[in-house]
């Protein structure tokens, strides 16, 4: 299940130097789009100001400055997205034939979002997520299902429902080709993201599940690595 945990700036260079070091793995997703740009790496820090990212290629068409961004991490076991905006990107070798620029992207200050690399992303730059109604004391909400594994879930609301986000809830949706899937589970986290599209978030730690109904998630999680991992080596 994914956290949010909000910036501290010394963790966060920590972080970022880690990751440098390391040449960990890094995605670029521009925001409202299923524009992706995959296989970059923290090239360099301006501490509280900038991140630098290599490894683009010439043929990219790379974000303009302004662009509002999600970069996503692979860690060992976890993966780390924060959200930020793209600026000025590196000036290019003058003369001979143009190097990919480095792009920059504004020092991070929303809080950052982690979960396990095993959990599925329901919401991936190429997989939409999916259409859930949430059920609480008889009122009815519409909500984005945002990951999903089978010990729990993560929605995203528009708005603040009319309840208070704690306790047992009932979430409805279907499965890709049609499945309905009836989940019942206990709020574990709520939370609130400044300037998102889905404002709202709540994690939910699901109840023992029946086993068709764990069958049928199970499948939907097979499909959609296979879909993940197809689309990686296309990269």
């Amino acid at each position: 299940m994914s956290e949010l945990r909000p910036v501290n700036q010394e963790d966060l260079e920590r972080l970022l130097n880690q990751l440098r070091n390391d040449q960990r793995s890094a995605s670029l997703r521009v925001e409202g789009t299923n524009r992706v740009l995959g296989h970059l790496q923290v090239r360099g820090l301006e501490a509280g100001a900038a991140i630098h990212l290599g490894g683009a290629k010439g043929r990219d068409r790379m974000p303009e400055a302004g662009t509002a961004v999600t970069l996503s991490f692979l860690l060992d076991q976890e993966v780390v997205s924060l959200r930020t905006v793209l600026l000025e990107p590196l000036a290019s070798g003058a003369g001979g034939r143009q190097k990919p620029r480095v792009l920059r992207a504004a020092w991070p200050t929303l809080p950052l979002e982690w979960h396990h690399r095993d959990e599925v992303r329901v919401a991936t730059p190429d997989l939409p997520p999916l259409r859930a109604t949430l059920l609480v004391q008889g009122h009815r909400v519409s909500a984005d299902l945002l990951n999903l594994t089978e010990t729990g879930l993560g929605l995203g609301l528009k708005k603040a429902p009319p309840f208070p986000l704690q306790g047992e809830m009932q979430v409805d949706t279907l499965l890709p080709g049609g499945v309905p899937l009836h989940l019942v589970g206990d709020v574990r986290h709520s939370g609130r993201l400044e300037d998102d599209p889905l404002p709202v978030r709540v994690g939910l730690v699901l109840r023992d599940l029946p086993p068709e109904v764990r069958e049928s998630l199970r499948r939907m999680i097979q499909a959609r690595r296979t879909i993940l991992s197809e689309a990686i080596r296309e990269e």
